[in-house]
């Protein structure tokens, strides 16, 4: 583990990018280092083992209490549910409605008006959190940093489960939106991104963020 990303965890910098396989680097983060994991895997059918695969990591490097929350596809609730349960948690799943813009619409007859979030904890939840609204508003986005770019409002929301100073990891890191959003919530963060052109554009936004702080 290189000493950025030691420095971050101890709470020396507020933020480091890596471009390399996600799960690598998460195999070599120290134990119980992480407050929350926020991100969006790749949703198409190939991609739906890494669910699991970081969810089976998880319990190790996030903290007692730790959260996961991630956006997942419609089609493969059941089985996401089943395959990271064996690892976390299940506490609730957020709704992320957009009823702004256009709608995919479905061979099967539905048009997709909201996205799911789903929200596991690493063994309890603390009590005395307050309350978080299990639904919002999702602005827009044009989607000109990333195909799959979600929007500021979404990683804001999930921040709020998150304590102030607390450690993020984005492993599916894109476009870098949850870097920028815990930079303007008071969030130290680290991401990762295997795509190196995705990387630079993701790493470029957080630094430029990180410059106005």
């Amino acid at each position: 583990m290189n000493k950025r990303v030691l420095d971050i965890v101890e709470g020396k910098c507020l933020w480091h990018t890596e471009c390399m396989d996600s799960l690598t680097f998460m195999d070599a983060l120290p134990d119980a280092c992480v407050d929350a994991v926020i991100t969006d895997p790749p949703y198409l059918r190939e991609h739906l083992w890494l669910y699991g695969a970081m969810a089976a990591r998880l319990p190790r490097i996030l903290k007692s209490g730790g959260s996961l929350l991630s956006i997942v596809p419609h089609f493969a609730l059941p089985q996401l549910l089943q395959d990271i349960g064996q690892h976390l948690k299940y506490r609730w799943i957020f709704s992320m409605w957009q009823a702004a813009g256009t709608h995919p619409r479905m061979a099967m007859g539905i048009e997709v008006m909201w996205k799911p979030v789903a929200w596991w904890v690493n063994g309890s939840w603390p009590k005395g959190r307050g309350f978080v609204r299990d639904g919002w508003e999702n602005n827009p986005v044009e989607k000109g940093a990333h195909p799959w770019e979600q929007s500021l409002s979404w990683a804001e929301h999930c921040l709020k489960v998150v304590p102030a100073g607390g450690l993020v990891l984005d492993p599916f890191m894109g476009s870098g939106t949850v870097g920028i959003a815990c930079l303007r919530t008071g969030r130290r963060f680290l991401g990762v991104e295997r795509e190196s052109q995705h990387y630079a554009n993701a790493n470029r936004r957080i630094a430029e963020e990180g410059e106005t702080r």
